[in-house]
């Protein structure tokens, strides 16, 4: 039984209304994506123990409803329109969605396919429940499955702190946070490793009940807790031997005082998921309490860790205390409201930082345009108001002024959710056909456009082959000046600089050698 999808692409702000308003006109599911995933301008959202994301959604996502045809008749010819006026009464504006359809298939062996047990070390082993677990006596095997929660052993993060827990030889009764467990994998395994006791955190509710369910499977005593849970393991004195955190660079850097504040003295903190360009800036913010080294990379990934020595060193107060101090000594103002000379100061300050603050604008404007220009541009397939192109026209001419006086880096603006593939199409049928001919012509058919009314850099070509199973055979990557027609370059002699004009629609015709096996194919557009 085929499904049907309709993909959305809206603003943060709607993104979840229109998500709830979909499952009530009949959606079987709602997945909200990043319109720019993948590409240059991609945005990772997180949220760790304590803290909240500050957005909640990604400026431009994509809201994908699945719907079953079988059921409520979403392969009508009048669905869509229906669904439309529906969303509309319900106060949404939306243009037409794309529509993708999805075959029927045995999704639950097709996950399972996916996940393989995972070495780690020469003892560890991470794997699923419907896999036989290894018959070595020393192995240390983590029967953990994948679900909603982070930490299935596969990423190079993860397998890093797995990696350290695996080459300690001093774990036994040693006390262990494991901060931002997701899965529970880590402390899983620092519990069977000998680590007495071990404590798991997460802000997701998710990963409390996936790191639960996994501590019962593989048969250790963990104490998982949310933030806000009347824990005394997680209590304002709770200290521990080793302090570990998988998360970001970003959190792991806002949450330094937590983390140290957890350290007992002489204790170890481990930090991962921090990548190799990143690993100056949060030793940087660990230095004024700890000294944090590299211990491993992989991946353009590292593992750092670092040893309290001088507990003196602990921050002493909590962002609470802190912020209710400095109330204590804020001057009272109101005290001085009626001298004129004071009111006068105050509203020549005020105007000092008006203009302060028009200057910061225009100098963030300068240095945000790679985001501001793209986000704020009109599209060509949309009614964009008068006032609209009359404000980003201003707002093009600031720009160039700017650029004019400061620079601007070489090039035109690079945005993934710019271009649109309009046609793709390959020569399959040749290709299903290996069996009678080792090697196969064919050409693949590509024509993309830029819906900005402005350039934008040509994006780079990535072709994805696949066999019957749909599982990637060949990657064949093509450059600009691979892809991009003579005729097209010729007219566009500046192309590399000035990118492709609004509104700009490119067909390409690329000649390929299909190996025996293809049977599929995939296209995307990306940024390098």
């Amino acid at each position: 039984m085929p499904y049907r999808e309709l993909i959305f692409t809206v603003h943060a702000e709607i993104a979840e209304p229109l998500g709830d308003a979909l499952m009530e006109l009949g959606a079987l599911s709602i997945t909200v994506e990043d319109a720019a995933a993948g590409g240059y301008d991609e945005n990772p959202l997180y949220g760790e123990p304590g803290l909240s994301p500050e957005v909640q959604a990604w400026d431009r996502s994509t809201v994908t409803a699945l719907f079953n045809p079988d059921v409520d008749h979403s392969d009508d010819a009048d669905f869509i329109p229906e669904l439309l006026d529906s969303l509309s009464d319900a106060g949404f504006t939306l243009r037409q969605p794309e529509e993708k359809i999805v075959a029927e298939q045995d999704w639950v062996r097709l996950t399972q396919s996916q996940f393989a047990p995972i070495q780690i070390g020469e003892r560890i082993w991470v794997v699923p429940s419907w896999h036989e677990t290894p018959t070595d006596a020393n192995a240390i095997c983590l029967a953990v499955d994948p679900g909603l929660a982070f930490g299935t052993g596969s990423h190079p993060t993860t397998h890093l702190c797995l990696l350290w827990l695996e080459q300690q030889s001093q774990l036994q009764n040693r006390s262990l946070l494991d901060y931002g467990c997701g899965s529970g994998i880590l402390a899983i395994a620092a519990k069977k490793l000998g680590c007495n006791p071990v404590v798991g955190t997460d802000i997701d509710p998710q990963a409390m009940v996936a790191a639960r369910s996994n501590a019962e499977i593989n048969g250790v005593d963990i104490t998982f807790a949310l933030p806000d849970d009347a824990v005394p393991m997680l209590g304002a004195d709770a200290r521990y031997d080793i302090v570990m955190a998988n998360i970001l660079a970003n959190p792991l850097q806002v949450l330094a005082p937590a983390l140290v504040q957890r350290i007992r003295p002489g204790g170890q903190i481990i930090l991962s998921g921090v990548l190799s360009r990143q690993a100056d800036e949060v030793i940087a913010t660990y230095s004024q309490w700890l000294t944090l080294s590299v211990w491993k990379e992989s991946e353009g990934w590292v593992c750092l860790t670092g040893t309290l020595q001088d507990p003196s060193q602990i921050p002493p107060l909590s962002a609470g205390e802190v912020k209710k101090n400095s109330a204590d000594v804020a001057p009272s103002l109101s005290a001085s409201a009626s001298n004129t000379a004071v009111v006068f100061a105050r509203l020549s300050k005020l105007a000092l930082i008006f203009v302060l603050v028009c200057v910061l604008g225009l100098l963030a404007l300068h240095f945000t345009r790679d985001r501001l220009l793209p986000f704020a541009a009109p599209r060509v397939d949309d009614a964009a108001s008068a006032f609209h192109l009359k404000t980003f026209t201003a707002l093009l001419r600031i720009d160039q002024m700017l650029c004019t006086s400061f620079g601007c880096t070489e090039g035109a603006i690079r945005d993934f959710s710019a271009w649109k593939i309009t046609l793709s199409a390959l020569g399959m049928q040749t290709a299903q056909q290996a069996s009678k001919a080792p090697a196969n012509p064919s050409v693949l058919e590509v024509e993309i456009q830029n819906r900005l009314m402005m350039p934008i850099a040509l994006p780079h070509l990535e072709l994805t082959l696949t066999d019957t199973d749909e599982s990637a055979v060949q990657l064949i990557l093509f450059s600009p000046e691979e892809w991009l027609p003579a005729s097209w370059r010729d007219s566009h002699t500046q192309f590399e600089r000035n990118g492709a004009p609004s509104g700009e629609s490119i067909r390409a015709l690329i000649p390929l050698q299909l190996p025996g096996n293809a049977a599929g194919y995939r296209v995307r557009l990306f940024y390098p």
